[in-house]
């Protein structure tokens, strides 16, 4: 009897120091898989902090990838260079062909103002050694003297007024031929410069391109996603300069009309630099210290970011514009199949001033080309529309249509 009752208290203490023992591991078990949860929800996090264009993405890019990037960028600066000393080029000629133009009117005026010079001298050689007091003591009664003394005032006036126009005639041909060869010596070294960043830029090509040829299969896919978005990029860019061109000469096209209105006949056309105060966060309760990918945080991303930060996520949140202007472009980047790229859902907003803003990769927007939107106004909602690796809002901010660091304009 009493060894059954020993077994049975050995059954139970077995049973406790089992039931003891899984109960540690049960909790030890809970506790890591609490560890574990809580540390994935802190890299999720951080994945969300890090969110941005695809061209970011340094975990997914080798580092041939991340070199190709950096030459997309830098071949991106030199064709832009390319382009605006072009644009100069092209300037510069045509304020030469006006230059020469006025030169040769100036020329021909002077011709003209020296023959009369010469004229009246000629008139006054064959008048002999008769002076003008002569012609005033020879006068017959006081009303001719009247009437003569204001001839000679008029001929003194003539000929005092040919020669300052003379004077001034030469000192404009001299200074239109030191600004035309001044011109002329900006075009060529414009030219020269054009040359070295096409040398640069050639170089670069195919070093590239070599680098291209070392990718894997996957790396090529990304590649080419990277190089797409490059082309609408530029794209962007050359249609947003030309609504930027376009905007200013409507401006000094409204000006002149102004002026010719009240009478001035001049009409300023001085271009002013737009204030960079006015502005307010495309997404309310965030500010310049909320950006969580910074302007050319990395090679090639052209404006900032606002991802999940320590405010919270964004997704969905209202995208609103920063400043009251005009949408100017309201679409969706796609593909012939139908899958977002580049930009993804995405406005650009001018402001009427030469200042333009950009809002990208939107689960969806609210508001369509050429409508007017006031400050604040809500545009559309933050989503992660074409090359993005997870809910943001990618800002941009032109000027004279080109981008420049958003940061400043943000509060």
């Amino acid at each position: 009897m009493k060894i059954n009752n020993l077994k049975k208290m050995e059954y139970i203490s077995i049973t406790i120091l089992i039931m003891t023992l899984l109960s540690n591991v049960l909790v030890a078990y809970a506790s890591q898989k609490s560890d574990l949860q809580s540390e994935q929800s802190s890299i999720d996090k951080q994945i969300e902090e890090t969110n941005s264009e695809i061209a970011g993405v340094k975990s997914q890019m080798s580092d041939a990838l991340n070199q190709i990037n950096k030459y997309n960028s830098q071949i991106g600066t030199y064709e832009n260079e390319i382009g605006d000393l072009q644009s100069q080029i092209s300037t510069l000629q045509t304020q030469i062909k006006e230059k020469e133009g006025n030169i040769e009117e100036q020329q021909k005026k002077y011709v003209e103002q020296q023959e009369l010079l010469n004229k009246r001298l000629v008139a006054l050689y064959e008048s002999g050694t008769t002076s003008y007091l002569d012609m005033l003591l020879s006068s017959d009664g006081l009303a001719d003297f009247i009437s003569k003394y204001y001839i000679i005032e008029q001929l003194t006036e003539y000929d005092t007024e040919l020669l300052k126009n003379i004077e001034a005639t030469k000192a404009q041909i001299q200074t239109e031929k030191t600004e035309l060869e001044s011109s002329k010596s900006q075009v060529e070294t414009s030219k020269s410069t054009v040359e070295t960043k096409r040398n640069s830029l050639t170089v670069l090509v195919n070093e590239k391109n070599s680098l291209v040829g070392t990718l894997s299969a996957e790396e090529q896919e990304l590649q080419a996603q990277l190089e797409e978005f490059e082309q609408d990029k530029k794209d962007i860019q050359r249609q947003l300069a030309a609504i930027a061109a376009q905007e200013e000469a409507e401006r000094k096209a409204a000006a002149a009309r102004a002026a010719q209105k009240n009478g001035s006949g001049n009409a300023d056309t001085t271009p002013t630099a737009p204030s960079i105060s006015g502005f307010i966060s495309p997404l309310s309760g965030r500010t310049k210290s909320d950006i969580t990918t910074g302007y050319y945080g990395y090679s090639g991303h052209t404006g900032v970011d606002f991802a999940r930060n320590k405010k919270g996520a964004v997704d969905g949140n209202p995208v609103l514009a920063a400043k009251s202007g005009k949408v100017i472009t309201s679409t969706a980047l796609r593909r012939p199949n139908g899958s977002y790229k580049s930009y993804g859902e995405y406005i650009v907003i001018s402001h009427g001033d030469g200042t333009m803003t950009l809002y990208a990769h939107m689960k969806s927007r609210v508001v369509s080309q050429n409508a007017q939107v006031s400050q604040g106004q809500v545009i559309g909602y933050v989503g992660s529309t074409g090359n993005s690796t997870g809910p943001h809002l990618h800002f941009e901010v032109w000027l004279n249509g080109k981008r420049v660091n958003p940061t400043q304009y943000l509060p």
